[in-house]
């Protein structure tokens, strides 16, 4: 029973420290209909019980760990799954905190009308083309949320990527006046701003954009 224990703790170990692991568990919770913050912790919080169960189940097996050595081994194995993931997936700033900038102040624009979710991207930027894709996880996991990417260009030909990327999804326009656009962004690509009833609320930027602001626009779009 205990090498059958060992075998199968080793086997999800190694899964999670994998460099899918973390991507696997944390769309696997989405999937399920975890809220975006569960699903990022969840990954820490597994490693750190299966650090437990290891130093546990070393130690136990093991008679001749006696006094200071038992208690590092126990230390060690306790926290080794944890800091070899986190040092594959940091933890950053975004996922304790709100970033979101205010915006009440900002007076309506016709980019904003209709829309949960406004995305103020550039044309021919990578992390704009990233965004598509987080927008589309959206729109998986909520239907109905209206949301739009806006690109401040003034050269039509520049929307076809993002229009192809997000296979309507959300609608891919140009902005109707990029300055005043790009200066709302905060001069930060692409931007995410909160919107109800037609008037910005927030905004984060790209470093920002993490499960605590993906939470908040959910749960505006969904009425709560």
């Amino acid at each position: 029973m205990n090498k059958l224990r060992t075998a199968l703790l080793a086997l999800i170990t190694f899964c999670l420290l994998l460099p899918m692991g973390y991507s696997t568990l944390r769309g696997s919770l989405l999937q399920m209909g975890f809220s975006w913050t569960i699903s990022e912790w969840a990954y820490y919080i597994v490693l750190l019980l299966i650090g437990v169960l290891w130093a546990l189940l070393v130690v136990r097996m093991s008679k001749a760990l006696v006094g200071w050595k038992r208690w590092i081994v126990q230390v060690v194995l306790a926290v080794a799954p944890f800091a070899i993931g986190f040092a594959q997936h940091p933890i950053y700033e975004d996922m304790v905190w709100d970033l979101s900038h205010d915006m009440s102040a900002v007076e309506p624009m016709p980019d904003y009308a209709e829309a949960n979710l406004v995305v103020i991207a550039i044309a021919d930027c990578p992390y704009c083309k990233r965004a598509v894709s987080e927008m589309k996880a959206l729109h998986e996991r909520n239907p109905n949320m209206a949301m739009r990417m806006v690109v401040c260009t003034a050269d039509s030909t520049w929307l076809e990527p993002y229009v192809q990327e997000a296979n309507d999804a959300f609608e891919v326009v140009m902005a109707t006046d990029m300055d005043v656009l790009a200066t709302q962004a905060g001069g930060h690509f692409p931007a995410y701003v909160l919107v109800r009833d037609g008037k910005p609320v927030c905004r984060w930027s790209n470093n920002e954009w993490g499960p605590l602001a993906k939470d908040a626009v959910e749960r505006m779009a969904n009425g709560e």
